[in-house]
């Protein structure tokens, strides 16, 4: 069973199905082994023969997975019901072990995605509304996006891109906008998604589909929550936040760690609370501003110290890292 079962649960990972070995049999209430004449085989048989035949499998939450072999591998049509029901969720076609075709249906056995594999690098991708009038139809070369139409729910081509370049527009299944791409040489530049009113949630840069540049999101009647500036997919540089419209913290970061200041404000303006950071941890005076006095807590490496510790270990640093640097300039 172990051979024939992993494959099967293999492709259930695609729908967020557990498929670790060691997991795999807790998943399975049953299986029965078809041949292709028809006629059910016991699982040893099915094993030591290498029958051509379907591997029907049904799981704990309900649904059937409906797998065909040849030759002790995946090859022809896999099914996966919605838990419960005989509604196909999800079609996968194999090519000796290898799926070279997917579509997933929703409840109502309307096709909502296609995902075709036409070569080893490139392959098309169609997504339909809930009513099935086409969404959109893409090509793609690995992740790069080659091609693209977007259409309204009243099938109207309102976006395209063409050789890499143009603007990708997604809705959900009733037509609703979510967010607006501009992309440049197949990859995505910069994104603009929506509340379901229409007005902007977030305006993103990127690079090579990572978050690169400014990224502000708002709120949905229009005032700022951050401003965040991101490097290769991780945030760099100063981060600010917002309340009501004003400003209330600002959090400096170096890849993708907090390094240097953290503030907290009152009214935008006025410092009520500062921390600073080495590389994700607390280092040095964390000090709180209030009218009466000031409150300063020390720490180093990230575990509170005295302030004579922290001058001390400070100390021991920079002995440790001028011996260090005078024996590097020796050997030079």
């Amino acid at each position: 069973m172990k051979n024939k079962l992993f494959p099967i649960l293999a492709v259930l990972s695609i729908a967020a199905t557990s498929c670790q070995k060691d997991k795999k049999d807790d998943q399975v209430v049953s299986q029965k082994y078809v041949h292709k004449y028809g006629y059910a085989v016991s699982q040893e048989e099915w094993e030591a023969r290498n029958y051509p035949g379907n591997v029907i499998t049904t799981l704990k939450n309900g649904a059937t997975v409906t797998a065909t072999y040849e030759n002790g591998v995946l090859h022809g049509p896999c099914t996966f019901t919605y838990p419960h029901s005989q509604i196909i969720e999800k079609y996968v076609l194999y090519n000796q072990n290898v799926p070279v075709k997917e579509i997933r249906y929703n409840i109502s056995g309307m096709p909502t995605l296609e995902t075709i594999k036409l070569s080893p690098h490139r392959h098309s991708r169609v997504e339909w509304y809930e009513d099935g009038v086409p969404k959109s139809v893409e090509e793609y070369a690995n992740d790069e996006l080659l091609e693209g139409q977007y259409f309204t729910v009243k099938n109207e081509l309102e976006s395209r891109v063409e050789h890499g370049k143009g603007t990708r527009v997604c809705r959900d299944a009733k037509g609703l906008l979510l967010y607006r791409d501009t992309l440049e040489a197949g990859y995505m530049t910069k994104r603009e998604s929506f509340y379901p009113n229409g007005s902007p949630e977030s305006i993103a840069f990127y690079q090579q589909n990572r978050l690169h540049g400014e990224k502000r999101t708002f709120t949905s009647m229009g005032e700022p929550l951050s401003v965040e500036e991101w490097v290769n997919g991780s945030l760099h540089g100063k981060a600010s936040y917002f309340k009501n419209g004003t400003k209330h913290q600002e959090v400096t970061y170096l890849h993708g760690q907090k390094h240097g200041w953290e503030l907290h404000f009152i009214d935008g303006t006025m410092i009520s609370h500062q921390i600073p950071w080495d590389h994700d941890e607390k280092h040095g005076p964390e000090t709180y501003f209030s009218s009466q006095e000031e409150k300063v807590i020390w720490h180093y490496a990230g575990k509170e110290v005295s302030q004579s510790k922290f001058e001390e270990l400070t100390q021991l640093d920079e002995m440790i890292s001028g011996a260090v640097n005078k024996q590097a300039a020796e050997r030079s």
